[in-house]
This record gives structure tokens, sequence and C-alpha cells, in this order.
């Protein structure tokens, strides 16, 4: 996700002439397209340092707290990253809050596609958008997750309009959707390329991915029904959430057997490898 990230802000910048006066402004405006992306990485990265360095601590049990021990420091250092360089609070209103912006002043076709989606969802389920191969189930658990943040926003837009960006809790379930939307696409894109370049690697990548979409999904899942909650009531309520339900129909792999057989191949590499 950062290496994808990364590639866009360098393909942006390549056609800059850095000699060229008031080459400094234009890069900075490059770079400031992908502020969403940027704090996409922010919040994701941080929170799932906080995650694995708690497992570390648990595994170490009460060796953890001391300072002899690894997981005592990088369990004491981690905290401060949800905080720094703007709290992930304030980053979630920055994600959900520029996608908006961008997406009233025309340079991003969100209202479109909130529009053509709620024509399908009215129509009727849709065609299975999973194809074949091994990771079919995650593009169309992709796929889905799309269609239930977009479906969420579209609500939250037109309950609250212009008053959206006063309704906090709500900006920040939508960019709980919009960050695993973003990170289960980046590794679905690297597990891709590795199946279809035969690397040996192609398996893990895959057992990875399936592990992390059924985790991505449940979050999209139920940030989606929290800001359906919020956005109606009564019968518009009800028929929401059955539309809803509707998209949230997918088959994840077994987490438990991926989960054990990244778990041998990590024990075998003695350190994280894909």
């Amino acid at each position: 996700m950062v290496y994808r990230t990364c590639g866009m802000i360098d393909a942006a910048l390549a056609g800059v002439d850095t000699e060229a006066e008031g080459a400094s402004r234009e890069i900075q405006k490059r770079i400031e397209e992908y502020a969403v992306e940027c704090s996409i990485l922010k919040v994701w990265g941080s929170e799932m340092l906080d995650l694995v360095v708690d497992h570390v601590l648990q595994i170490f049990a009460g060796y953890g707290y001391v300072e002899e021990y690894p997981a005592e420091r990088a369990y004491r250092d981690s905290r401060i990253n949800r905080i720094f360089e703007g709290t992930n609070e304030i980053n979630r209103l920055i994600i959900t809050g520029r996608l908006m912006k961008n997406a009233m002043a025309g340079k991003l076709p969100l209202l479109a596609a909130i529009k053509r989606l709620m024509d399908e969802v009215m129509s009727g389920p849709s065609a299975d958008a999973g194809g074949e191969g091994p990771l079919a189930g995650e593009r169309k658990m992709l796929a889905n997750g799309k269609k239930m943040a977009l479906f969420a926003a579209g609500a939250a837009s037109q309950r609250y309009m212009m008053a959206l960006a006063d309704q906090q809790e709500v900006m920040g379930a939508l960019a709980d959707c919009i960050m695993e939307i973003y990170a289960l696409e980046s590794s679905l894109l690297r597990a891709e390329k590795l199946l279809a370049a035969k690397a040996t690697a192609a398996r893990q990548a895959v057992v990875l991915t399936q592990y992390y979409a059924a985790k991505a999904f449940e979050t999209i899942d139920a940030s989606s029904r929290k800001v359906i909650r919020a956005a109606a009531e009564g019968d518009m309520l009800r028929t929401q959430m059955a539309i809803l339900r509707r998209l949230a129909k997918c088959e994840p792999a077994d987490t438990i057997a991926v989960g054990r057989e990244i778990a041998a191949h990590v024990t075998v590499a003695g350190r994280y490898a894909v």
C-alpha cells in the first residue's frame, strides 16, 4: 500500500521541471492531490502497528513489560504514532472530507458512482464480480465492499447534505470503510501481480490476502451499518439495512486454516516473509 501510493506520487511528479520557476509550488500541489492516501497510510499503519506490538507483548506475557525484553520498547513507542502528524481522528476527517469536497467540486466522480449504485441496488442482484482464480472470492468482497461504502456515503449525503462535515462519527466510520478498501485492493493487486509472474511467494501472498480480506470486510460491513443507522430511521432504515445485508453476502476464507498456514510459514522462515 505504501509502495503503491509512493509510486503514484512519483508518477505525478515525473513531468515537473524542477528547474522551472514555481517548481516547488507545483510539486507541493501535485503531492497534495494524494493527501487522502497519505492520511490512510498514517492511520492504517499506526493502528496496525499497535495491533502487532500488542500481540508481541501478549506472547512475552509478563516479561513483555520488562525493559530487557524487546516488546517493552516497541509497545511504549508505538502509542505516539496515533497522535503526531495529526491525530488519527483528525486524519479520518481529512480522508472523508477531502473526498467529499473533491466530489462536490467535480474533481472526483463520486456522486455519479453513488447514483449508479442506487440505480443498481433498486434493480436487483447484479452479476458476480469475482471472476475465477484463487482470489475470486476476495475480488467479490472488494467489489461489494466498495458498493457498501458508496451506499453508506450516499445515505449520509442525502441525510446531512452540507452538514455532513459536522457529523464526525459518521465521517470517521466512512473513513474506516475507505481505508479498508484501499488496503484490501492494494493487497489484491500485489498478490495478483505475484500470481501472474508465477513467483514462489505467490502462495503466501494469496493466503495473506485471504486472511486480511475477511477482517477488512467485517470492518466495512460494521462501519457501513453504523452510518446507515445514523442516517435513516423507520421504513427507510429497514430498507437500507436489507440492501446492506444483500451486499454483504460473501464467502470469506477459513481464517483459522489460513492463519495456521501463515504462522507455519513465518515460523519456518524465522521472520515475516512473503
